[in-house]
């Protein structure tokens, strides 16, 4: 394959010889035939195989968002002779990335560091891994693909940015474990006693205190709970834009492992139906990145937000991530739910909290916020 300066070779050694032919010039045609001779010897050595071989090693296997992947290419010359120069082209998520390799020795093993960006979340198979020999005078180029044993897989989940300061609308302090809540539940902790309102629960009623005042006592519990936090992900495709939804995981992701880190019960739901979560609290961080890795926008019928709570909203308060046209859709009892806006033009309207351009401007305006 000619490169651009081969392909001026050729065009010039075209027009000297039309011009020496037309004017007959024997100059003009003997450097015409000189520079088809290199441009057809630099195409010969450019298609010759290249004495090294390379293979990729993977340093990274996970990674956030917009970190890259550390890979090492490891150029092997099993020849006795030496390599020429090449150059090392990878692939990750349709990018490409040229690595120089430098002449290799006979019999030799060089290790090239090197990194291939990400830009969105997913698992992808890295490659595939070519190698491309130029001839020295830069007119020719030859590729070969490398033979991989394995396919080489990343992981790239969701940023996560440090957070400080409360925590959601009960304004939980981080070293707060615990919230109290009153109860019916004989089962959960008593408190104290007091007298009788109608509809209290009968069974709560304490008879050998009543005897003794003559008046109709009940105990009054609490029960002892972790705080909880649901935290909803907006997937309809209409309320953001590709780049915009990347941001609104990357807020969900922070806030659910800050929740984790502060002592809190998380749940992590979406409206796409190929990913919903799971109604249960996450116990590690680990889990919320990998709930938050595949999912993605959709317009094929989305759940509705209301549809993710059937058995009601007790002790938990909702955080909607949407985009800038979000919410889709609302929840009724919106005295429980935050909603936040993610994405380039997000506005503060409409019951809205938090509207920020991306995540790292949600964390700055979340902690001035809470």
């Amino acid at each position: 394959m000619l490169t651009r300066s081969g392909l001026g070779a050729v065009l010039a050694a075209v027009v000297l010889l039309t011009l020496g032919l037309w004017w007959n010039y024997e100059e003009l045609v003997i450097v015409a035939i000189g520079i088809a001779l290199v441009v057809i010897m630099a195409v010969v050595v450019a298609r010759r195989p290249p004495r090294a071989s390379v293979e990729r090693r993977l340093r990274t296997v996970r990674v956030p968002r917009g970190d890259p992947v550390r890979v090492v290419y490891r150029v092997r010359n099993d020849s006795g002779h030496r390599s020429t120069r090449a150059i090392v082209i990878d692939r990750c998520d349709g990018r490409e990335v040229e690595v120089d390799i430098d002449a290799v020795a006979a019999d030799a093993v060089e290790d090239l560091p090197s990194t291939l960006p990400t830009r969105r979340r997913g698992v992808f198979e890295l490659g595939p891994l070519d190698i491309s020999k130029i001839d020295p005078f830069y007119l020719a180029a030859g590729l070969w693909r490398q033979a991989e044993r394995q396919p080489s897989l990343v992981t790239v989940h969701p940023k996560v940015y440090e957070m400080t300061g409360p925590q959601g609308s009960s304004r939980v302090v981080e070293n707060e474990s615990t919230v109290r809540r009153t109860a019916a539940d004989p089962m959960s902790g008593f408190v104290s006693m007091r007298e009788y309102v109608a509809g209290d629960d009968p069974r709560m009623i304490h008879w050998p205190t009543t005897a003794r005042t003559g008046t109709l006592m009940v105990r009054e519990h609490v029960e002892v709970r972790r705080p909880e936090f649901t935290i909803v992900v907006d997937a309809m495709s209409t309320v953001a834009s590709e780049e915009d939804f990347e941001e609104m995981v990357d807020v969900a992701a922070t806030l659910a492992v800050h929740a984790l880190r502060t002592g809190l019960d998380v749940v992590v739901r979406t409206t796409n139906r190929a990913h919903t979560g799971r109604p249960t609290p996450l116990v590690s961080e680990a889990e919320v990145l990998d709930l938050l890795t595949p999912v993605d926008q959709t317009d094929n019928a989305p759940m509705s937000v209301g549809s993710l709570f059937t058995q009601g909203f007790d002790h938990t308060s909702v955080l909607l991530v949407t985009g800038p046209s979000g919410p889709a859709s609302r929840l009724s009892a919106s005295d429980q739910t935050i909603i936040i806006r993610v994405g380039e033009g997000a506005q503060s309207s409409g019951g809205v909290a938090i509207a920020a351009q991306d995540a790292p401007d949600f964390v700055n305006r979340w902690r001035s916020w809470s």
